[in-house]
């Protein structure tokens, strides 16, 4: 083991190290911390009060166990659902994996090096989450010290499982399916993992809960027998909030004990099953396929196609072959549509539905400003516009080998981008007019207006990544973590568009959904044009300096 924790040691300083890197992306760093400030207190303010008050409604009828229960099967799930694209990236798709190969470890020691990083990002959702959760659940319960000894192991050993799970379902998935004729159906459909599990436990919950309002205690009371079917399978959930919740008695012992042992077991499980499986399915990446030469399909190919059409396909395949841009930004992007439509199918009582025969009483001028609103905030943060140039990495240089214009490349991942803002509003289009019965013509105005913005959002976030690419990554995943250019160009848009839309909504003398809009497209095509001299400036400048 002790070449294990070596070999972890340099990879945490490859992924975490900040040599080489700009003094504006260290001053990023800090800009975020300091931002994350306010935001942080927010979010601990929000589960205190959260926990207290449903500590309050549950401890008389003796279900405050229900509260940890809850929590750790909701964290539970979180974790699975992060590690499948951080083992995916990470474990396969890093450019860095099969360098590791000819190196003289053991399967089961470049699995626990590589396990590093994406294990610390679940610590970090850990913090945030669990371990200010399980200070509040001590404090409403007035627990002793026992408790938060207890509470401080389980919240160590608590990602182990759903990790452990995570990983070796991948593994034999990668080992069975990713050989090389089906390995870029592969890299889709495995990315696809996350998004299906994402939507179907809230689907779950969706169903079960059979869409009830009430206070959040009574909801959370009536789902006892969820909890308790979901814990069935999760049986560390189970386990955890029972250990919490009898600390002292022999019961809380021994399930204390239990789950030390579980995590222990799964970790000797991972390494076990890693050192059988691993190489097997990584070998599997860089194999051929034998006997597929056929001359029409060669034909097919190479057949002459106009360079931006050529461009744009290009940049597609890229998204949605490589796992890490594919959750990134194609699963980002349509989340929250499909979503939307699912959970508004399976609950027709919902507030939402009918949304449109609602509007009737509301002034068409603060309709349509607050949709577009909120397609500000929805849209304004296109991870394909601000990853545009960091995506090609080291290959990026070979646009400056190609003669092609630099604005023909350029224009081909702003298609892209606006591309990925295009699905999502058909999507949330689909659910405006036959789920929310939003007004036929108050649909067109949003539309049109949500078209143009995308326009303007994409440039936007091509701008910010032109001007400072991250090129020298070894992994998909540094092109988004750690980079908060994604916030500029929304900072951006939220200080522009408020400013405009707060004007218009108190200005007496315009009234009327068109003539609102109007204004709003005038202001937008002239945003438009001003970004594009600034682009053309900005392309003349960095284009051919990028390193």
């Amino acid at each position: 083991m002790i070449k294990a924790w070596k070999l972890m040691r340099v990879m945490l300083k490859m992924q975490l190290s900040l040599a080489g890197k700009s003094s504006m992306e260290k001053a990023s760093y800090l800009l975020f911390g300091l931002a994350m400030i306010p935001f942080g207190a927010l979010i601990l303010f929000f589960i205190q009060g959260l926990i207290s008050n449903m500590y309050q409604a549950l401890a008389p009828s003796g279900n405050e166990s229900v509260i940890l229960g809850l929590l750790f099967v909701m964290m539970t799930f979180f974790f699975c659902f992060v590690s499948i694209g951080t083992v995916l990236s990470s474990f396969y798709f890093a450019e860095d994996v099969e360098s590791f190969i000819a190196l003289p470890f053991q399967p089961y020691q470049i699995l626990f090096g590589k396990s590093a990083v994406p294990f610390l990002s679940l610590y970090g959702l850990n913090s945030v989450l669990l371990l200010p959760s399980l200070i509040f659940y001590g404090l409403a319960s007035n627990a002793g010290a026992l408790y938060y000894i207890y509470a401080f192991v389980i919240w160590v050993l608590i990602p182990v499982i759903p990790f452990v799970f995570t990983s070796i379902v991948l593994m034999f998935i990668m080992r069975f399916a990713n050989v090389s004729k089906n390995k870029d159906r592969t890299k889709v459909l495995v990315g696809l993992l996350g998004f299906v599990f994402a939507i179907g436990f809230n689907v779950l919950i969706r169903l079960d809960s059979g869409g009830e309002g009430g206070e959040l205690a009574q909801l959370v009371t009536e789902q006892n027998a969820m909890l308790q079917l979901v814990t069935k399978f999760f049986p560390p959930a189970f386990i955890s909030s029972i250990a919490l919740t009898e600390p002292a008695a022999f019961t809380g012992i021994l399930y204390f004990l239990l789950m030390i042992l579980l995590s222990v077991g799964a970790v000797i499980m991972f390494l076990t099953v890693g050192q059988q499986v691993y190489f097997k399915g990584v070998l599997g990446l860089s194999g051929g396929k034998r006997g597929t030469f056929k001359e029409k399909n060669v034909q097919k190919h190479i057949q002459e196609q106009p360079i931006l059409y050529s461009l744009w396909k290009k940049e597609l395949r890229i998204i949605f072959r490589t796992p890490t841009f594919f959750t990134q930004i194609v699963v980002q992007s349509l989340f929250l549509p499909v979503f939307l439509i699912i959970l508004l199918i399976i609950d027709p009582s919902s507030p939402l539905t009918g949304l449109g025969g609602q509007m009737e009483g509301m002034e068409d001028k603060k309709v349509i400003l607050s949709m577009f609103g909120l397609t500000v905030v929805a849209l304004g943060i296109n991870p394909a516009s601000f990853s545009s140039i960091s995506r090609d990495g080291k290959s990026w240089f070979n646009h400056l080998y190609l003669p092609i214009p630099a604005s023909k490349v350029l224009l081909s991942k702003l298609l892209v981008s606006f591309f990925m803002n295009v699905l999502s509003l058909v999507l949330l289009s689909i659910a405006a007019l036959f789920i929310l019965d939003i007004p036929f013509m108050m649909w067109v105005l949003w539309f049109i207006l949500s078209l143009v913005m995308s326009w303007f959002a994409s440039i936007a976030g091509l701008m910010i990544d032109l001007y400072n690419p991250k090129l020298n990554w070894t992994d998909e995943r540094e092109v988004f973590k750690g980079r908060f250019v994604g916030l500029v160009p929304l900072a951006v848009e939220a200080v522009l568009f408020g400013v405009v839309l707060l004007f218009l909504w108190n200005m007496e003398a315009v009234q009327g959904a068109v003539n609102v809009s109007i204004i709003l497209i005038a202001l937008l095509i002239l945003f438009i044009a001003s970004a594009h001299i600034g682009l053309k400036r900005l392309t003349k400048a960095k284009y051919y300096k990028i390193n």
